[in-house]
Order: structure tokens, then sequence, then C-alpha cells
């Protein structure tokens, strides 16, 4: 039975370690064009892959002890800081310094240490509870951070797809889970606790990787909030009520692939602060949702209207959407229904009553 388990397990760590290995070596090695967010991805890869390397030593004859298997818990306990580095790069670009990091790690040399000079199980047990506090912590503030992260981006632009962070929702679950797994893995190991560790450890890392692949994260500028509505109007320049509407509608600025809010600040000739008030206290919209709303209604409708042969990639790109998948996403938000079910609801027999009542409209109106 020991013999069956320590070779599944060999078999587990040496596929997490080839994964791990892989993509690191991808991203540092074969990637030329990296952001700094990518190269620190890469980074944490390689740190996984000899993390998940050193567990090989438990399947060697008489490895398999309780006081290896302690040692092994204290040194992947260090990994949690990687799920720190990494949140903070995406919610939070640029924060996270050497000094900072030094910080975050003082509790996880003092309980190494710790050990270290008074092996007893306590420490072990103790260590526990500090990882699992300090996951929790760590899942919090980074779902506080991606919530303002995400109220930023659409605020200021219409082209979110390669800043969006709406993906961290899954991860943090994921996280949650595989620090269960780990905990249960180094406190009653089995075959099956084994399985579901490195499994949800490769799950998690691969929805990783595919969101962030393309992801360039933006670095959110500190707004000035203020509470009182008396105060926010006084702040709104007069000259945007229905300035604002006529500019980007007549100018058709929302056919702009990567149209943000300063664009707009710009064309206008002020603050891009009172053009976000304007939008979020007047019209009670983001940027986001007011320029996507003016590209389904002005050119997506009747698009899919009119020429019905159009494929849904061309009418996204002719809206001036940067994906599909945003503007599918845009379209159900804004009519209740998705492209093609629209599409299903103007059959070609209302569309001939509909244009007999423009013709006739327009012999009236001659």
């Amino acid at each position: 039975m020991e013999q069956n388990y320590t070779n599944i397990s060999a078999l587990l760590i040496g596929i997490s370690t080839a994964f791990f290995g892989i993509y690191a070596l991808h991203i540092l090695l074969w990637r030329k064009e990296r952001t700094r967010f990518q190269t620190l991805l890469g980074w944490i890869m390689a740190i996984w892959a000899v993390w998940n390397l050193k567990d090989i030593v438990i399947t060697f004859q008489g490895m398999y002890t309780r006081e290896v298997l302690n040692w092994i818990m204290l040194i992947d306990g260090w990994s949690a800081l990687t799920f720190t580095v990494f949140i903070s790069e995406v919610v939070q670009p640029g924060w996270m310094t050497w000094r900072k990091l030094g910080f975050l790690a003082i509790p996880f040399a003092i309980f190494t240490l710790l050990y270290t000079m008074a092996p007893e199980q306590w420490v072990i047990y103790a260590y526990v509870v500090f990882l699992w506090c300090y996951a929790w912590l760590v899942v919090i503030v980074g779902f506080v951070k991606m919530r303002h992260y995400l109220s930023y981006v659409r605020k200021n632009f219409s082209n979110i797809d390669d800043i969006d962070v709406s993906w961290l929702k899954p991860v943090f679950f994921f996280v949650i889970i595989s620090q269960l797994s780990w905990l249960v893995i180094s406190l009653y190991a089995s075959v099956v606790s084994d399985i579901v560790y490195y499994v949800s450890t490769i799950l998690l890392w691969l929805m990783v990787l595919h969101y962030s692949w393309n992801f360039r994260p933006i670095k959110v500028e500190k707004e000035t909030e203020l509470a009182a509505d008396t105060m926010l109007m006084k702040i709104i320049p007069p000259i945007l009520e229905g300035e604002l509407e006529r500019v980007v509608e007549e100018e058709k600025l929302y056919l702009k692939r990567d149209l943000t809010l300063a664009d707009i600040a710009l064309e206008l000739k002020t603050n891009r602060t009172y053009v976000s008030n304007y939008l979020s206290h007047v019209r009670q919209q983001t940027f986001y949702d007011y320029i996507n709303q003016l590209r389904i209604e002005k050119v997506s409708v009747p698009l899919l209207r009119e020429h019905r042969e159009f494929t849904l990639d061309y009418i996204a790109a002719k809206s001036g959407f940067a994906s599909i998948s945003t503007f599918r996403r845009a379209f159900q938000k804004q009519m209740g229904m998705t492209p093609r079910q629209f599409i299903a609801t103007v059959s070609p027999l209302s569309l001939e009553f509909e244009l007999l009542d423009t013709a006739s409209n327009e012999d009236m109106a001659q």
C-alpha cells in the first residue's frame, strides 16, 4: 500500500513539476515581449516548479516520516507569498517591492526559525492556523482591491479586454480550495488528498495563465470622493449638460476601439474628473457602459436588423468592440438577449413591414 502511494505521489509530482517548469521556460526564455506582470508570473512558475520538485524526496526509501513532512510543510507555506505577489501585481501594479516582500516574509521566517530551534508538533499546528488566516486575508484584501480596480477601469476605458480582472473571482475560490487541500495533505497524507491537491493546483494556475496571458495591468490613480450630491454638482461644469452626448454621438467617437475618458475630456476641453462625475451622477452610468450602450444602439442593432448576412465578428468590429465576447456581454446587458436571440426575433416578415412603414412615412413627408 505504501509503495503504491509513493508511486502515485512521484507521478503527480513529476506532472506538476513539468507543468510549472514548461510555462516558466516559455515565459522567461521564449516570450520576447512581456510586461513586468508577465515576468513576475514567469518567475512564480519557476518557483513553483522547484517547490514541487522538492516533494520528490518523500518518495525515497525511509524519507516518508513526520519530521520530513513537517519540513516540507514549512517550506510549502512560503508559497503563500507568491499568491500575494501575484494578486498585488494584478490589482495594484507596482505596489510590491523587495522591501515590502521582506516585511511580509517575517512571520514565515519566524515560524521556520522557531521549528528549527524547537521541532515540536504544536509549532506546525500554529503555523497551519497562521497560513489559513493569511490566505483569507490575502483573498479579502485582494477582493476589495479588485472591486476598486474594476470600478476605475469601467469609469475610464471603453475597451477593458486586456485590463479586466473579473476573472480573479473564480481564482480566489480556487486559491481557498487549493489551500484547503494543501492543509489536508499536509496533516493527513493520502492518495486522494495528493490527487486533489496537485489537480486543484494545476487547474488554479491553468485558469490564471489562461486569463492573464495577455493581461496588462494599469495603475489605478487616486480619485477624490465627494459625498454630498450638491457638492458633486458644483464640480460639474454646466456646459457638459447635453454637450458630451452631442460631441460623442455627432463625431461618432464611440466607434473608436480604445476610446478613453481622457479622450472625451480632451475633446470637450475639460477635466476628466468632471466628465466622470457627470456620467456617474447625471447619467448614472460608467463610461464603459455609456460607450457600449451607444455602440449597441447606434450600430449593432441597425446592422443586425438590416444585414442578416453579416457575421457577429464583423458587426462587433464595426460597432467599435475589441472582441466578440465583450460585444456579446454588452449586447445582452443592453437588450436583455444575446445577438443571435435578437436576430431570431427579427423575422424577414417583420423587416418587410418596417421597410414599408418607412417608405410610406417618407412618401407622406414628401
